[in-house]
């Protein structure tokens, strides 16, 4: 196997390699059309980025590829002209979209697939295995200038002074990320130069980043979110440096999620503070505007290795540690290979059409038919009028697969329209994210704005309920519904109804009190049904005890919004003298008074 790939002579052995555990290298499996010569992949190349990261197996089209299909699971074969990475953790057999198709329709198509085969190998890597060295003299030191990237940046070209290039490889850098991400067009770099294969060692060119020496309490920095969950989000500054975040530190509102606010693989903007020496990432208190702090270079000369406004695309990340492809920047680093698309770097949808699943069906038993029926043509050789049958049947039969494959053909390339659509869905939910997520930030600014006019929280609110009485009560009905004198809030009350950013909802509360207060939410016949006010009681029992106060106050719950999810309620105490007592906003499942 000097040429690095192993032509395969039996289909099932090698369906049988690929789905037996233990392999702890991925398989690529490349086939190749016989009749197809002109948008074959190329083996070579591939080989040549991947050769020790996988075995590359080269499937000639045709009986031998009938029999590979036979033995895996549906859908995880390969045929004419295409090609799959199979992992070693066999993930692939439950699902087999983890180990999506590269098909090769023409040329151009050609060349995509075989950077998205490298690409697919690269992401399956964790631990990049040494590198084999022939007994020979050390690289040599050359000085070279970045030219191009190439395969998603997994591959840095560098001009060398004579004119003649040499490659980086993203799996021999450490960390492996995106090349793109830290070097730039026309940067001049120096490295050890390995003749044999043109490959360009710059690890000598790491920089560990120092937060001591970045960083101060207090500054505005650009983080990665690597992880989203409900509950928090995984920020990393730099590769090595990574904190969780947790819903609250992104959102005061205790309603927010942080997967409704932040998406995985989008670069933000977050505080950076130290809490009793610890460090804690914020996203609560980001100011418009100001000005934020340059993430660091991972290489000396490099570029700063995260960029306001450059994410990456919403992608499966098994196995990989650091980028791998990335939107949302024009030009420079970051920018997508000439000829790909935002959806190329997506995974297919889970399930494939009904149509596309019929298409390849027939595509394969009329495969499988043509190959029974070339073996019969050979053995019947001499037997004259049926062998012109069998020629005829042979013709019908190919007629047929290539009105199938026009037809998987055309179902692929409508597959691929959606991809792109979906694509276009998960960029705009990204920036609805985003823009909910400032929208959050400008709120809680303009609160603390408004908070900074009183002297305490209470008057405040008292100033609020009053301009709320004044713009929903009618100038004729003010005299008859005035705000009274004597009204209360509890030593919560106030917190609990700032809390909430929503666009809309502190105003809400504010009109459901003012109709508590002027009494208008209980003489009124339609608002009291709105409002539902009723006794809070001591449990959930129908029969249960209204809540008291010692002071002989009652409990009450009073509506603020109906028919949405977790709709709020005001609490109130009722004193004996009339007197109302504010206590707290709540959202629909809390009944603590």
């Amino acid at each position: 196997m000097e040429q690095g790939y192993e032509v395969v002579s039996s289909g099932k052995n090698l369906a049988l390699r690929i789905t037996a555990p233990g392999r702890t290298k991925p398989a690529v499996v490349i086939s190749w059309h016989p009749e197809q010569e002109q948008n074959r992949i190329d083996v070579s190349g591939i080989v040549r980025e991947v050769r020790g990261l996988a075995d590359v197996f080269w499937l000639e089209n045709g009986p031998e590829s009938y029999a590979f299909g036979d033995h895996l699971p549906a859908g995880a074969h390969v045929f004419g002209n295409a090609a799959r990475v199979y992992s070693a953790d066999l993930r692939w057999m439950q699902d087999v979209f983890q180990s999506p198709l590269r098909l090769a329709r023409d040329r151009p198509a050609a060349a995509r697939a075989a950077e998205d085969v490298i690409e697919d190998v690269l992401s399956l890597i964790t631990v990049v295995p040494p590198k084999a060295t022939p007994a020979r003299s050390a690289g040599r030191r050359v000085r070279g200038t970045i030219k191009a990237f190439e395969s998603a940046g997994s591959r840095a070209i560098v001009e060398l002074p004579d004119g003649s290039c040499c490659s980086i490889q993203r799996e021999r850098v450490v960390p492996p990320v995106r090349l793109d991400w830290m070097l730039s067009l026309g940067q001049s770099v120096e490295g050890e130069l390995n003749d044999e294969d043109k490959t360009l060692d710059i690890n000598r060119l790491k920089s560990v980043p120092r937060l001591a020496e970045l960083y101060r309490s207090g500054d505005l920095v650009l983080a990665l979110a690597e992880q989203v969950s409900a509950n928090s989000a995984k920020l990393t500054l730099y590769p090595g440096s990574s904190w969780a975040v947790a819903a609250a530190r992104i959102s005061s509102n205790p309603l927010d999620t942080a997967d409704s606010l932040v998406t995985e693989g989008e670069v933000v903007v977050a505080r950076f503070l130290r809490e009793r020496g610890a460090v804690v990432l914020s996203l609560l208190d980001v100011d418009d505007g100001a000005e934020v702090q340059p993430a660091p270079a991972l290489l000396m000369g490099g570029t700063p290795w995260l960029q306001a406004g450059r994410h990456l695309a919403e992608q499966s990340t098994a196995g990989r540690t650091f980028p791998a492809a990335s939107i949302g920047h024009p030009g420079g680093a970051g920018t997508p290979d000439p000829g790909s698309t935002a959806a190329d770097s997506l995974p297919l949808p889970a399930k494939p059409s009904t149509a596309l699943r019929s298409a390849l069906l027939q595509l394969e038993s009329g495969r499988r038919k043509i190959a029974g029926l070339q073996e019969l043509v050979s053995a019947t050789s001499r037997a004259g009028a049926g062998l012109v049958r069998l020629q005829q049947e042979h013709d019908e039969l190919k007629l047929l697969l290539e009105a199938e494959r026009e037809l998987a053909g055309a179902l692929h390339a409508e597959l691929e329209t959606e991809r792109g659509r979906v694509a276009k869905h998960r960029e705009d939910l990204r920036r609805l994210r985003t823009r909910n997520r400032e929208s959050q930030q400008a709120l809680q600014r303009a609160a603390a704005d408004s908070d900074g006019l009183f002297v305490t929280s209470d008057d405040r609110l008292r100033h609020d309920v009053y301009l709320s009485w004044a713009r929903n009560t009618l100038p004729t009905d003010k005299a008859r519904q005035p705000l009274p004198r004597e009204w209360a809030a509890g030593p919560g009350f106030a917190a609990s109804l700032y809390a909430f950013t929503e666009p809309g909802v502190v105003a809400k509360a504010l009109k459901a009190a003012v109709g508590i207060l002027t009494g208008t939410a209980e003489r009124t016949a339609t608002r009291s049904t709105a409002r539902e006010i009723h006794p809070l009681r001591e449990n959930a029992g129908g029969d249960a005890p209204q809540l008291r106060r010692e002071d002989g106050a009652k409990c009450f719950r009073a509506a603020i919004e109906q028919n949405v999810p977790a709709a709020r309620r005001l609490h109130f105490w009722k004193l004996p003298d009339g007197t109302i007592e504010l206590s707290r906003v709540v959202v629909h499942d809390d009944c603590k008074p």
